[in-house]
């Protein structure tokens, strides 16, 4: 089963970090550097995942993921953030974040994650089959 995943961070090089750890032949992974170029991708495009930044220019990411769900509620939304402040956690997890990942990371840990992830949406896609 193809996975689109989609990444979203305002730094280039965190992009390209993520996307390398992430690869894999079943997956297609795209990647923006806003939360306004990925609500524009999602509206014209399939995603299964989005991994986003909370500390983003113009657009956080919390705010990014309550119109992402708004968008499609089914959709995974894993959140990357630096600031592990409960207010902030609590917060994405009201926008609908399935999980979390703390800076600085392992990026073993965000394959894990990813991984775990991707495992239920690709369960959750076959029960939708039958």
């Amino acid at each position: 089963m193809n996975n689109k995943i989609l990444i979203v961070d305002d730094e280039k090089h965190m992009l390209g970090m993520l996307t390398k750890a992430l690869e894999k032949e079943d997956r297609t992974i795209t990647s923006v550097l806003s939360g306004e170029e990925a609500l524009e991708y999602i509206k014209n495009y399939e995603v299964d995942l989005v991994i986003t930044d909370v500390s983003m220019p113009k657009m956080q990411g919390t705010e990014l993921c309550f119109k992402l769900k708004s968008i499609n509620p089914f959709l995974q939304v894993i959140v990357i953030t630096g600031y592990p402040k409960l207010e902030i956690i609590a917060r994405m997890l009201e926008a609908g974040a399935s999980d979390f990942i703390l800076k600085p990371f392992d990026l073993i840990c965000i394959q894990n994650i990813v991984e775990e992830t991707i495992t239920r949406i690709n369960r959750w896609k076959a029960l939708r089959k039958q």
